[in-house]
């Protein structure tokens, strides 16, 4: 997942600050999602992932899916013509928006230890929603860079 966020930000880098801030966020949730996972199988109880970290990994996810919904997709619905072909991929971003929803739902207010065994099953159910969802945000990434090179071979001809 790293690797492909790096070439998302060596392609689409620069092009805005928004993207870019987005794209940092995604690498820094990746990051934490690994940490929790790496967890998974702790050799003792002091390497059970902490609370305020689950904690933080939900608002971060959370914020995350929230600047692409209403900041990078705005932007990128404005900039794109064919909104048809860019609506359906946020048509296809609902089903990761909702599990994701439904795990902050569920995990942002972990209070008790017990709860870890049922969170760390369900890691690997955001591991799968986030790879889906990646793959898809690239694509409206991809329209949007299209668009853009589109407009400049139509002012430069």
């Amino acid at each position: 997942m790293l690797t492909r966020v790096a070439q998302a930000q060596q392609r689409w880098g620069g092009a805005s600050q928004v993207i870019d801030n987005w794209l940092a966020a995604r690498s820094q949730l990746i990051v934490e999602y690994c940490q929790l996972v790496g967890q998974k199988q702790p050799k003792s109880a002091q390497k059970l992932p902490q609370i305020e970290q689950i904690q933080h990994f939900c608002h971060h996810l959370v914020d995350y899916v929230s600047t692409g919904h209403f900041g990078v997709f705005d932007q990128i619905i404005e900039d794109c013509q064919d909104y048809r072909r860019v609506h359906g991929y946020i048509h296809q971003l609902a089903p990761t928006t909702e599990t994701i929803v439904d795990f902050y739902d569920q995990y942002v207010e972990i209070s008790d230890l017990s709860e870890l065994n049922e969170f760390i099953d369900t890691l690997g159910v955001i591991g799968e929603s986030l790879e889906n969802r990646f793959t898809v945000e690239d694509k409206l990434l991809a329209e949007l860079y299209q668009h853009v090179v589109d407009e400049k071979a139509q002012a430069n001809p």
